[in-house]
C-alpha cells in the first residue's frame, strides 16, 4: 500500500540544537518534491514520548512515519512501532534520517550527514524501493527501581548494536561527553580502559554454553558504531545473522593495544578477541547488568536475543549497501 501521507517524528534537540530547524528545511523539500502526500511535524519531548509518537501512527496504515535524530531516536521510533505490533514483522516502511551527533546505523548505506539522509529518502520514494533490516528481539528481567525480581520481562529491538562490559560503561560517559562532538568514544574509551575489571558470565551461542571471562562483548547487525567506528566489516543488516566478539585481554596495556583494532574491526590474528557469526545469543551472570542496545544503555538481568530476518523496511534503496 503507498502512503497518502507522512509524519516527520523528530526529537528538537539533536544535532546540537538543529533539530527544529532540519525538521522544518525536510518539511519544506517535503511539500516541494512530494506535493500529492501531506506531512506533519512531531517534534518529541523524551525517549519514552519517541516510542507514543510512533505508536500514534498505528491506526494511520496509510501515514509512513519517519524518524529524524541520532541512533537513539532512530531505535525508539521502530521500538515503539515493534511493541505495538507485538513484536511481529512491521508492515508499514519507516523513513530515517540522521539528525543526532552519533549516527552510525546509515553508515551502512553511505550515509553520514541529514543532506545525505534526505537526498536518499527522496530518491527510495522516487524509485518506490525499500531495504529489508534484519533484527534481534533481546528479552531480559528489569532492574529498574522499584521492580521486583518477578517483574514482568521486557523485550528489546536492536538493529545496529549491542554492548556489554566495557562498551556500555563507555557509552555512558561519552553520552556525558557530547560536548567534544566525535572524539567523545574515543576519550570516553581511555578513561573506561584505566578502570576496568572483566566480568564473568555464561555465554549461550546457538545452543553451545560456555563459561567466560571478558572484558567486553559486542553484537553487530550493522557495521558501524559509535558515529564512524566500523566494528563489524564482515556483517550486513540484511544477511540473516549477527556478529558476536568477545573479547578477553591479558592486561590493561593489552586491552589499550586492542582497541583501535576493535574499533576498526581488524580482529585478525588476536587470540584475546573471539568471534563468529550466530542467531541466538544468550547471557547469564550473577546479578544484574548495564547494556548498551542501539546507543541506548538499559539495565536488566541475563539478557538473550534471537534474529528476526526482515524484521522492518527503510525508505533507501538497496543498492546503497556497500558490497
Amino acid at each position: 500500500m503507498v502512503a497518502s501521507q507522512a509524519v516527520l517524528v523528530y526529537n528538537p534537540g539533536s544535532g546540537k540544537g538543529l533539530g527544529k530547524q532540519r525538521a522544518e528545511i525536510f518539511a519544506e523539500a517535503w511539500e516541494g518534491r512530494r506535493p500529492e502526500q501531506p506531512i506533519r511535524l512531531r517534534p518529541t519531548r523524551s525517549r519514552e514520548d519517541i516510542r507514543v509518537a510512533a505508536k500514534e501512527t498505528a491506526g494511520e496504515s496509510t501515514t509512513m512515519p519517519i524518524f529524524m535524530g541520532g541512533d537513539g531516536t532512530l531505535s525508539e521510533g521502530v521500538q515503539g512501532l515493534a511493541e505495538d505490533n507485538q513484536f511481529c514483522p512491521l508492515e508499514r516502511p519507516v523513513g530515517l534520517l540522521p539528525g543526532g551527533t552519533g549516527n552510525s546505523f546509515l553508515r551502512d548505506f553511505g550515509i553520514t550527514d541529514f543532506e545525505q539522509g534526505m537526498e536518499a529518502l527522496f530518491e527510495a520514494l522516487e524509485r518506490n524501493l525499500n531495504t529489508e533490516v534484519d533484527t534481534a528481539v533481546i528479552r531480559y528481567r528489569s532492574d529498574r527501581p522499584g521492580s521486583s525480581a518477578g517483574a514482568s520481562e521486557i523485550r528489546r529491538i536492536m538493529f545496529n548494536f549491542f554492548g556489554l562490559g566495557l562498551i556500555p560503561n563507555i557509552t555512558d560517559l561519552a553520552v556525558r561527553m557530547r560536548f567534544l562532538g566525535p572524539l567523545n568514544y574515543r576519550v570516553a574509551t581511555v578513561v573506561r580502559v584505566l578502570g576496568n575489571h572483566p566480568c564473568r558470565f555464561v555465554l549461550e551461542v546457538d545452543g553451545e554454553r560456555e563459561e567466560c571471562l571478558a572484558d567486553l562483548v559486542t553484537v553487530s547487525n550493522s557495521r558501524y558504531t559509535g558515529g564512524d567506528m566500523e566494528i563489524a566489516p564482515a556483517v550486513r543488516i540484511n544477511d540473516g545473522r549477527l556478529f558476536l566478539a568477545v573479547t578477553s585481554a591479558k592486561s590493561k596495556p593489552d586491552l589499550f593495544r586492542l582497541f583501535p583494532r576493535i574499533l576498526k574491526g581488524n580482529y585478525e590474528g588476536e587470540v584475546a578477541v573471539q568471534t563468529r557469526f550466530a542467531r541466538e545469543i544468550a547471557f547469564e551472570f550473577d546479578e544484574s547488568v548495564m547494556m548498551n542496545i542501539d546507543g541506548e544503555l538499559e539495565r536488566g538481568r541475563n539478557p538473550r536475543m534471537e534474529l528476526i530476518p526482515s524484521f522492518f523496511r527503510i525508505a533507501v534503496c538497496p543498492d546503497r549497501i556497500s558490497a
